[in-house]
């Protein structure tokens, strides 16, 4: 399989044993480049996570794989517009989840329930990442508050789930979870219009 980074070409044997070398060449020239990895394209299918399983789950088959990575402003802008994108989706979910919370939740809304805390837990790695990475002119103070105000709720949360207090999960997504989502979408808008 061919590895293309930073214009370069690497060829490596379509074997496990190779991905160990092949994956810390494509991280010490993305750091050496002062870069941060976006995604991978792999035969035409872009992959933004968890590479390693895909690669080795299709190793037989894989005949390129290309590494997008960009600047670490150009990292961060990619990572507050998607965060803008799916706060902006997730809030009218929201108001759904609220609704069907204060009757008798249903199956599906079980499952956006789901699907709303999974997307909790992307917005917190990502607001980790933006509090630990150096190279940035946000306010960390401001999103090391958010994150620390969302680990919180998000444990009030899964306590009234283990409780099963329907009641109290859209009492704390309406007067917890929902301001802070509208908070998060107002700072991570100024920063993407910025």
């Amino acid at each position: 399989m061919q590895l293309n980074i930073f214009g370069q070409t690497f060829d490596y044997r379509n074997d496990r044993s190779e991905l160990e070398a092949m994956f810390q060449k494509i991280f010490s020239m993305i750091d050496e480049a002062d870069r941060q990895l976006s995604h991978l394209v792999i035969d035409g299918v872009e992959v933004y996570d968890d590479f390693e399983t895909y690669v080795e789950e299709r190793i037989d088959f894989i005949r390129t794989i290309d590494v997008v990575a960009v600047t670490i402003e150009q990292y961060i802008q990619d990572v507050l517009q998607t965060m803008h994108s799916y706060l902006m989706r997730a809030l009218p979910e929201i108001e759904r989840i609220i609704d069907e919370f204060y009757q008798t939740p249903s199956e599906d809304a079980w499952m956006r329930f789901e699907q709303m805390l999974e997307g909790i837990q992307w917005i917190d790695q990502a607001l980790y990442w933006l509090t630990e990475h150096p190279k940035h002119s946000l306010d960390r103070q401001a999103l090391a508050r958010i994150r620390e105000t969302l680990a919180e709720q998000l444990r009030q949360l899964l306590e009234a789930v283990e409780a099963g207090d329907a009641i109290l999960i859209a009492d704390l997504i309406q007067y917890e979870i929902k301001p802070l989502w509208k908070e998060m979408t107002e700072h991570v808008q100024t920063n993407v219009v910025n």
